[in-house]
């Protein structure tokens, strides 16, 4: 699959015009846009979040856990369309963007990985068998509880592409809306 064009943003998540290819944008630390979409359920009133064990061939965070699925905005696609076409891309499925709740915006200033993330939520609450994974981007899939995911997290940092903190910025969206 040929690399991909990411449109370039100041720092400010204002479009400038340019257009990088992914390898250079992440080398040499380019504001960009991402999508992360979080699939949680309420099991008891305990939150649950849909996490997946990345490919060995990812090139961020390889072999590590994450708690959402996303990508980044590809040059010329606008939010709405990235955040479908991915869950689409990643999970097989498709839906509407009205089936989303919309999230925070989330500034990540970690140069060389400088982004603007627009978070997004989905109450999947259906059997893991209607998700498809095509792409080998995923090895494994399971549901865990809120408690674990942050008990894992401080234990096992290095085995998750999340951090402790902005996992907790979610769950306090997520409790708000339970």
């Amino acid at each position: 699959m040929p690399e991909e064009y990411l449109d370039i943003i100041d720092e400010n998540n204002n479009l400038t015009g340019a257009k990088k290819l992914r390898s250079e944008v992440h080398a040499k630390g380019y504001w960009h846009r991402t999508v992360h979409i979080y699939f949680f359920r309420f099991q008891n009133k305990e939150i649950e979040v849909l996490v997946h064990l990345r490919a060995k061939t990812k090139d961020l965070h390889p072999n590590c856990w994450d708690t959402r699925f996303g990508g980044h905005l590809k040059s010329g696609e606008n939010i709405e369309m990235a955040v479908v076409g991915e869950i689409k891309e990643e999970v097989g499925l498709k839906i509407n963007l009205s089936d989303l709740i919309k999230g925070p915006i989330r500034k990540r200033d970690n140069y060389p990985n400088n982004e603007f993330t627009h978070v997004y939520f989905y109450n999947f609450d259906r059997d893991l068998t209607e998700l498809k994974f095509e792409d080998a981007e995923v090895q494994e899939i399971k549901w865990m509880k809120e408690t674990s995911i942050v008990k894992n997290l401080t234990d096992n940092p290095n085995d998750w592409s999340d951090s402790l903190d902005g996992f907790k910025s979610v769950i306090k969206v997520l409790k708000n809306l339970g």
